[in-house]
């Protein structure tokens, strides 16, 4: 009776038994059952790349800050200087590229570092309170005169920014210390910075620690790989170039034929296209641990502000890099809701991607010629250009070397026209940027050039249509209004 019952209740249960094990080999060849959500649904990932600021939050921006002394106390006697310092005050946060080392040179225990081609900037330990005074609340870190004093003057400015409030990134005691985002707590919500850059002397780029060699301390680098692009009978004529060096060599030679593809010579990697051109490639491994970084300090933030030094240009020196527009938008797809491009001390065009504003130059805000003291060997490397200038080269101090070395480059009207840019954000995109042009006095003695004033009407004419022009191409269009550029979120 009993074994007539488990045969019964086996004949009932059997078929389910069946069709669960047949369910996976079923669900797996169909793949009709969605995985479950491993995610909080009311926290998800996507959720915390969303800009949550405050309505009519505000980021002023501008370019780089080459300033060695303080000079809120020109704001009396300057009223092009204090309206330019009121309209960096009246924003919820102001951002702005470092390009200098704060130290004090009497009691410094470090050396010069910045090699012999050019400046090692300096700034008096007064200058960081007084930018955190004249309303900076974010700095970059990440460019090519961040280690002019090496590693100690690096740490040395860190401490001077901390002592001052001001929050800085893209410099540290390691890579991973290098690319992370440091915080601004603004009121209106907490802002993120991860600064970057492309244009360093080797030596300064952080590295990680690997088995029992420790991380370098230096600043948040991208690699790039060059190419200059050639069309193709400039090609063939390298090519008969590198086979006459090779024969030269007593290398084997090939026969001439058709251009090749890439070239190598004089250390310079060529490339067939149809016209001149330079292109650049980023490095694989930087790019993903940078926009990793743009990723975490969104998650952590409500605003973020991604930054990068560049010198690198398109053929025509006047357009960025080829490779800044695709990082633009990769860092904004990250999670970045500004994009912010200085170094190449000219302004570039402005682009708006996704609602968000992207900055291809900010040019100079500070551009500070009080540089003392400058390292030896500078004066050594320049030694026969200033023979030739100066009739007794024994009498040449560090302002008359300065003076030399800029009339070969920043001897134009350029290096003095820059912007205040204000970017004003609604809804999670930007809903007006307005373009305060600026002139710094280019002419002006030394102690009153490279000083920001508010541009006149006729001097903030020629900067704002300059910037119409090149922003064009990028489907922008501003509106001049008194004296501002004016950018309107239907306009794009």
């Amino acid at each position: 009776m009993i074994a007539g019952t488990i045969r019964i209740a086996w004949f009932l249960v059997a078929p389910v038994v069946a069709a669960c094990l047949l369910a996976p080999a079923a669900v797996h060849a169909t793949d009709e059952v969605e995985k479950p959500d491993p995610f909080d649904p009311r926290r998800p990932p996507a959720a915390e790349l969303q800009m949550s600021v405050a309505e009519d939050f505000t980021l002023a921006a501008v370019g780089d800050c080459i300033i060695s002394r303080p000079l809120s106390q020109k704001r009396a006697s300057d009223a092009g200087f204090d309206a330019a310092v009121k309209i960096l005050r009246g924003t919820d946060a102001t951002f702005g590229n470092l390009e200098t080392t704060i130290l004090d040179i009497r009691d410094f225990e470090g050396y010069p570092d910045s090699g012999a081609e050019d400046w090692g900037l300096t700034s008096l330990p007064a200058v960081a309170g007084d930018l955190a005074t004249m309303g900076f609340d974010l700095l970059g870190r990440a460019n090519n005169h961040a280690l002019d004093w090496g590693i100690a003057g690096m740490r040395e400015t860190s401490r001077h920014l901390d002592e001052a409030g001001i929050a800085h990134a893209g410099i540290g005691e390691n890579r991973g210390l290098a690319r992370a985002p440091q915080y601004f707590e603004s009121e209106k919500g907490r802002v993120a910075l991860v600064s970057m850059a492309t244009s360093y002397k080797s030596s300064a780029a952080a590295t990680p620690a690997l088995g029992s060699t420790a991380g370098r301390p230096g600043l948040n680098a991208l690699r790039l790989e060059q190419f200059s692009v050639v069309p193709p009978e400039i090609m063939t004529a390298l090519a008969g170039i590198k086979r006459a060096m090779d024969g030269a060599r007593g290398n084997a030679v090939e026969a001439a034929g058709d251009p090749p593809t890439e070239l190598s010579l004089f250390a310079t990697q060529f490339r067939l296209g149809e016209a001149f051109a330079y292109r650049y490639e980023m490095n694989a491994l930087d790019l993903a641990e940078i926009l990793k970084s743009i990723r975490l300090g969104k998650q952590h933030a409500d605003f973020l502000i991604a930054s990068i030094h560049a010198h690198e240009s398109a053929f025509d020196e006047d357009s960025p890099g080829d490779f800044l527009r695709e990082l633009a938008h990769r860092a904004i797809d990250a999670g970045a809701d500004a994009f912010i491009v200085h170094g190449i001390h000219h302004l570039g065009p402005i682009e708006v991607y996704a609602g968000k504003p992207i900055f291809y130059g900010l040019a100079n805000f500070f551009w500070s010629d009080v540089q003392e003291p400058l390292d030896p060997i500078l004066h050594e490397t320049y030694a026969a250009r200033v023979a030739e200038a100066f009739a007794d080269p024994k009498t040449v101090t560090d302002a008359d070397l300065s003076a030399l070395l800029n009339a070969t480059g920043f001897n134009n009207e350029r290096t003095f026209q820059s912007i205040i840019a204000v970017s004003r954000f609604e809804k999670g995109r930007v809903a007006e940027i307005r373009l305060h042009p600026i002139d710094l006095g280019y002419g002006l003695r030394i102690p009153d050039s490279g000083v920001p004033r508010l541009a006149s009407p006729a001097k903030g004419r020629p900067i704002l249509e300059r910037l119409v022009e090149i922003s064009a191409p990028y489907g922008t269009r501003i509106e001049i209004r008194k004296n501002v550029g004016v950018i309107r979120s239907e306009a794009q």
